[in-house]
């Protein structure tokens, strides 16, 4: 048995076919806006351009600490951030996911003359999107 296709039925399919590309793409270019917004959050914290690395912080957040106490936790941080990596994303929801980061860094001594250890850890991050931007949502305020 043959099945005639029209041209309304194959511009129905080209039509659907096409529709469905661009759902990926969108959804592609979605996660890459996260990820791109992840990393550049964490090379703010890097640099240690605190008042920029703010900006990312979710309007829920700011709420609780102002731009001015956040700078001044983490320029009074033990930690010095060297790289991030992003591990794992997990998103629940089209606008909320969360994120295993790989992140090296050095944590200086109290009282030691200086000294640094160099250590490698994982930390686990929610990120919300609200008018189609990204957002982090800290766990813990002192989390550094």
């Amino acid at each position: 048995m043959r099945v005639k296709i029209t041209m309304n039925k194959k511009r129905i399919i080209l039509l659907l076919v096409t529709m469905a590309i661009l759902l990926t793409s969108c959804q592609d270019n979605e996660a890459g806006k996260l990820d791109n917004r992840v990393i550049a959050f964490w090379d703010f914290k890097i640099n240690k351009d605190f008042k920029n690395a703010y900006q990312f912080l979710s309007t829920g957040w700011k709420k609780n600490e102002s731009e001015h106490e956040y700078i001044q936790r983490l320029m009074a941080s033990k930690v010095n951030w060297l790289s991030v990596k992003l591990n794992e994303k997990t998103c629940k929801q089209k606008d909320l996911c969360q994120l295993k980061l790989d992140i090296e860094y050095e944590y200086s001594f109290r009282g030691s003359f200086g000294d640094k250890i160099k250590i490698q850890s994982s930390v686990t991050e929610n990120w919300i999107m609200k008018g189609n931007i990204w957002y982090n949502v800290p766990v813990d305020k002192k989390l550094r």
